[in-house]
């Protein structure tokens, strides 16, 4: 009766693994189209390949200089040094121009990096999933709005360093919780017999990661209504809904910090 009843639960948890195992490449692979996807990265490709292009036919055109100058010395024909030199001349040539590629790349400003580079969604099943997918969605809508912001000067510049520090702030906060909630996830998988004990842990860390994120969103709602009165002109026949948008990003953001803020602090004490 009980390998009857064992049978079951191993194929269970080998059906449990086999998904999470997709589940995990999936998001790798995900991650990797990512990045191969990143304007910041694409251009970072573009300047390196310039510069080891420029090295490569640099020493290219040494070597062929080099092959020139032993045949003349050796008392070679004269039509046998214009084998190598044209080479030695192409080579320069095409050095020149990958340097001016690079030092043009090198002049052009880098995009924004896209904030879910770096950092993979906790598994499936997990309970701080579901707000850290929320936090990477608002972190890529905030992404571009600041930029709107920051080209249409909608905000002082302050108040823009303001605005990206507290996502930063939250956005690690939040990040170092849900590594917290996944450990202590596996440890409960590991060992049934801690459920009890981290079972509320978890939940509570789970309910601030969705404070957290609803949070975010209202930020990013807020910034979301400032750029969008500024693109229909309501901002400039109207001083007053000026203040009034930036005020709402204002408080949006004084709460999100106030939140990352504690939070932090809340984590200091427990490690202590």
């Amino acid at each position: 009766m009980s390998t009857r009843t064992s049978r079951p639960d191993t194929w269970r948890s080998l059906t449990q693994r086999g998904v999470d195992t997709a589940a995990e490449w999936s998001e790798l692979l995900a991650d990797k189209l990512h990045a191969a996807a990143d304007p910041r990265a694409k251009m970072l490709r573009k300047r390196r390949w310039a510069l080891r292009l420029g090295v490569f036919f640099t020493v290219c055109t040494v070597f062929w200089i080099g092959v020139t100058a032993l045949l003349a010395s050796w008392s070679t024909p004269v039509w046998a040094l214009f084998i190598p030199s044209p080479i030695a001349v192409g080579a320069a040539f095409l050095a020149t121009l990958a340097f001016l590629r690079y030092r043009w790349l090198r002049g052009e400003p880098l995009p924004p990096a896209r904030s879910r580079a770096g950092r993979r969604l906790p598994p499936w099943g997990s309970a701080a999933r579901q707000p850290m997918a929320s936090l990477t969605a608002s972190e890529r809508g905030l992404s571009s709005l600041l930029g709107i912001m920051e080209r249409g000067q909608l905000l002082p510049a302050g108040d823009l360093l303001e605005l990206r520090v507290a996502a930063e702030q939250t956005a690690a906060t939040m990040a170092a919780t849900a590594a917290e909630v996944v450990s202590m996830e596996k440890t409960v998988k590991a060992a049934p017999q801690s459920r009890a004990h981290l079972a509320p842990t978890i939940a509570a860390f789970a309910t601030q990661l969705d404070r957290g994120a609803r949070q975010y969103t209202e930020m990013v709602s807020a910034a979301a209504q400032l750029v969008s009165a500024a693109n229909s002109g309501s901002l400039s026949s109207s001083p007053m809904s000026q203040r009034r948008y930036r005020e709402q990003l204002n408080a949006a953001t004084d709460r999100l910090t106030g939140w990352a803020q504690a939070f932090d602090e809340l984590g200091r004490l427990r490690g202590a």
